[in-house]
């Protein structure tokens, strides 16, 4: 059944409250196949955008924080089926935005290979990054961008002592993320990169629940130019 007008701005205007699928049926009398479709709509509005205007974080004497994550679903209280494959995704925060401004991406692995050329395309020239001692990172500042590297031993310290070098806000970035994954229990694999950049989206585009309505509007007029 095709959309009235009015029933798709209902539809942008609750999926930009953050309402859930389930909750939108309700309120809206349209069926979840039908929801779910335009949610999906939505993401995919915020993932072009993410590639039209890409995040660029960091700068002269600006502080990045690098991390990874594992995305994957552990058993509960031993039980439940065990997940298939980890899933490892790669972080990015820039400290000095407020809301916070970040990159995250599904990566194949943890290797410098992959994650050292995802830190040279995100970030801008003379930025500083801060991460753990994973050893992929040892060859940070050999990058073109990057200024300096410090880093902070998790095993012993959650801030180095010496310089003040932590990735408390990288960590704050990943459990923001997961906890709305959690209150959605739980993100579809195949979906997760949509998820991933709407999450993105919210924070740098629509950070204000209302504010979001209107943004996304805008990007969805931008994807269709007047002739």
């Amino acid at each position: 059944m095709k959309l009235l007008m009015d029933q798709w701005l209902q539809l942008v205007y609750f999926w930009s409250l953050d309402i859930p699928v389930k909750q939108t049926t309700v309120l809206t009398g349209l069926k979840p196949k039908q929801v779910i479709q335009q949610f999906r709509y939505l993401r995919d509005v915020c993932s072009r955008k993410l590639i039209d205007t890409p995040t660029l974080l960091g700068g002269p004497g600006v502080v990045v924080q690098i991390d990874e994550s594992c995305f994957s679903h552990s058993r509960k209280n031993g039980r439940g089926r065990a997940p298939a494959e980890e899933v490892w995704v790669f972080g990015l925060v820039d400290t000095t935005t407020t809301p916070a401004k970040g990159h995250m991406e599904i990566v194949p692995d943890r290797s410098a290979a992959t994650l050292l050329p995802i830190i040279e395309a995100k970030t801008l020239p003379g930025t500083i990054i801060h991460s753990d001692q994973w050893a992929a990172y040892r060859r940070v500042a050999e990058i073109p961008t990057i200024e300096s590297h410090r880093t902070v031993n998790h095993s012993r310290h959650f801030v180095n002592p010496v310089d003040g070098t932590h990735t408390q806000n990288i960590e704050s970035y990943w459990c923001k993320a997961k906890s709305k994954f959690k209150n959605m229990r739980g993100v579809k694999r195949e979906w997760l990169g949509e998820y991933l950049d709407e999450f993105m989206w919210r924070e740098e585009h629509g950070k204000n629940l209302e504010t979001a309505f209107d943004t996304i509007l805008a990007h969805i007029a931008e994807m269709y130019p007047q002739a």
